[in-house]
């Protein structure tokens, strides 16, 4: 829902995708989804100051985090496929 990136042309910057806040947290309170929000800027300060210091431990484990949601996500869906053929 963010993302920490570099351009040589734009520099070091932080996106927040608010639609997809949105569309996620839609039934948040105004108060709830700005800590969502300030949690994910946070993270992806956490990314920004690790690129300067040369660290990548927080990129290393958003990978291992996504990697566990695919193949949760694949067993998930192999698991409704199975229930809906019995």
């Amino acid at each position: 829902m963010g993302e920490y990136s570099y351009s040589r042309d734009l520099g070091r910057m932080i996106t927040i995708y608010y639609g997809s806040f949105a569309a996620v947290y839609g039934y948040l309170t105004p108060e709830d989804l700005k800590k969502e929000i300030r949690r994910t800027l946070l993270h992806e300060f956490t990314h920004h100051l690790e690129s300067l210091s040369g660290l990548s431990d927080l990129e290393v484990k958003d990978k291992i985090e996504m990697e566990q949601y695919k193949q949760h996500t694949k067993l998930h869906s192999k698991l409704c496929a199975e229930n809906k053929n019995t």
